[in-house]
C-alpha cells in the first residue's frame, strides 16, 4: 500500500472511533434501541477499527523501516559503488605504475643487452684485427726467414768463392816460388782480400746492387738531359754499383790498382781502369763529369787523401754535378774492415765539400733498409 492510502485509512478511524452515529435528534426511544442494540456490534467495530489502526501503523512503521533500510541499502550500494570505483582508479594507477615500471625495466634491458652486444661485436672486432695482425706478423716472419735462407745461400756461395780466391792465391804463390820472374806479376794476399771483405761487409751482390739503386734518383737529376754525362766511382769493389748504372744506361769510367777487381770486373762485362783512382780522377777533364761516387772508400784513405778526392771531384763535376761518399760511423762494421784507416766524421765530411767550393752540401743518414750491419751516412755535395 502506499503511503497515501495508509494516510487516509487512519484518518476515517479518527473520524470514527467518537461513534457518530446518523441518529435524529428527537427520536430518544430510537436512540435508546440503537444504542442498546448496537452497542455490541459499535464495540467491536470500534476494537476492530483500533485493531486495523494499531495495525496499519504496525505496517507503516515497517513500511518506514523498510525504507529506511532501503535507504541504507541505497547508501551502502552508493557507498559500495564510490569504494569500486576508487579501487577501479586505484587499481587502474596500480596497472599504469606497473605498466611504467614494466617499460621502465625494459627500456633498461634494452639498454644493457646493446651495451653488451656492441661491446661484443668491438672483441669481436679486436680479435679479428689480432688475427689479421697476426696473419701479417706471420707473413712478415715468413718473408724474413726467406730472405735470411736466401742471405745465407748467398753466403755460402761467396764463401765458396772466396776460398776458390784464396786457392788460387796459393796457386800462384807456388808458382812463384818455382819461377821468381812470375814472382813480380802476382797480385798481393791483399788484392785478393779485398773481395772477400766486400762480401763480408755488404753481403750478397743481389743486396748490394739493391742498396747502392736508391742513389738513381740523385744521379738522374744531376745528368739532366745529357745522355752523355759520365758517372766516375773510385772504388768499383764487386762492381754492383757500376752494374745499377750499366742497367740504367748510365755511362760510367772506374779505375783501381787491384789487378783482382779489374779482372772480376771484366769477367762482367765492365771496364775498370788499371791505374790509381785519385790520380784517374784528378786527370778527368773539367766540369765533364755528371757524378762522381765513392762507396768503402772515404774511411781508407788518410785524410789528406781525402781532401785531394773531394777537391778533385770539384773540379771534375760540372755545373750542378753531384759527388756522393757513403761511409760507415764507428762501429762493427768499420772494425771488421781490415782496410779502414779512420772513420770519417760527417762533420768533417760536410767541412771539406765546403772548402773545396760545392754550393750545397746535404749529410743524410742510410736508410734502415740500406744499411749493412752498422750505422752508414752520406755526404751528397752539389757543385
Amino acid at each position: 500500500m502506499s503511503e497515501a492510502r495508509f494516510a487516509e485509512a487512519l484518518s476515517r478511524l479518527d473520524e470514527n472511533k467518537q461513534l457518530r452515529l446518523p441518529l435524529k435528534r428527537g427520536d430518544i426511544l430510537g436512540r435508546l434501541a440503537l444504542r442498546f442494540l448496537w452497542r455490541r456490534g459499535i464495540k467491536w467495530q470500534v476494537e476492530s477499527n483500533l485493531a486495523i489502526r494499531d495495525a496499519l501503523g504496525t505496517v507503516r512503521e515497517i513500511a518506514h523501516e523498510q525504507r529506511s533500510a532501503l535507504a541504507g541499502v541505497s547508501a551502502a550500494v552508493t557507498e559500495i559503488g564510490d569504494a569500486g570505483a576508487a579501487s577501479r582508479d586505484g587499481l587502474r594507477a596500480e596497472i599504469e605504475d606497473l605498466r611504467r615500471n614494466d617499460q621502465n625495466m625494459m627500456a633498461g634491458l634494452n639498454q644493457r643487452l646493446y651495451a653488451a652486444i656492441g661491446s661484443v661485436r668491438s672483441e669481436i672486432g679486436d680479435l679479428r684485427l689480432q688475427v689479421a695482425d697476426k696473419q701479417e706478423h706471420a707473413g712478415q716472419v715468413e718473408a724474413r726467414l726467406g730472405a735470411i735462407e736466401s742471405d745465407l745461400a748467398a753466403l755460402v756461395a761467396t764463401a765458396r768463392e772466396s776460398a776458390l780466391r784464396h786457392a788460387r792465391l796459393d796457386s800462384f804463390l807456388d808458382a812463384a816460388r818455382t819461377d821468381p820472374a812470375k814472382a813480380e806479376s802476382l797480385p798481393g794476399r791483399p788484392d785478393f782480400l779485398e773481395l772477400s771483405v766486400a762480401a763480408l761487409l755488404d753481403g750478397p751482390a743481389d743486396l748490394a746492387r739493391a742498396r747502392r739503386a736508391e742513389y738513381l734518383p740523385v744521379v738522374r737529376d744531376a745528368r739532366g738531359q745529357d745522355a752523355g754525362a759520365a758517372v766516375f766511382d773510385v772504388a768499383p769493389g764487386r762492381g754492383e754499383w757500376l752494374e745499377v748504372l750499366r742497367g740504367e744506361g748510365i755511362p760510367f769510367v772506374a779505375a783501381s790498382t787491384n789487378p783482382v777487381v779489374v779482372d772480376h770486373c771484366a769477367e762482367l762485362g765492365l771496364t775498370v781502369r788499371p791505374e790509381p783512382a785519385l790520380d784517374a780522377l784528378a786527370a778527368s777533364p773539367r766540369r765533364s763529369l755528371a757524378a762522381v761516387t765513392a762507396f768503402r772508400y772515404a774511411e781508407r784513405q788518410a785524410p789528406e787523401d781525402l781532401a785531394r778526392f773531394v777537391e778533385a771531384a770539384a773540379l771534375a763535376l760540372r755545373p750542378g754535378g753531384v759527388l756522393l761518399v757513403e761511409t760507415p760511423l764507428v762501429g762493427a762494421d768499420f772494425h771488421v774492415d781490415p782496410f779502414a784507416i779512420r772513420p770519417v766524421h760527417p762533420t768533417f765530411a760536410r767541412y771539406l765539400a765546403e772548402s773545396a767550393g760545392f754550393a750545397k752540401v746535404e749529410i743524410r743518414e742510410v736508410p734502415a733498409t740500406a744499411r749493412a750491419g752498422a750505422e752508414h751516412f752520406c755526404l751528397i755535395a752539389w757543385t
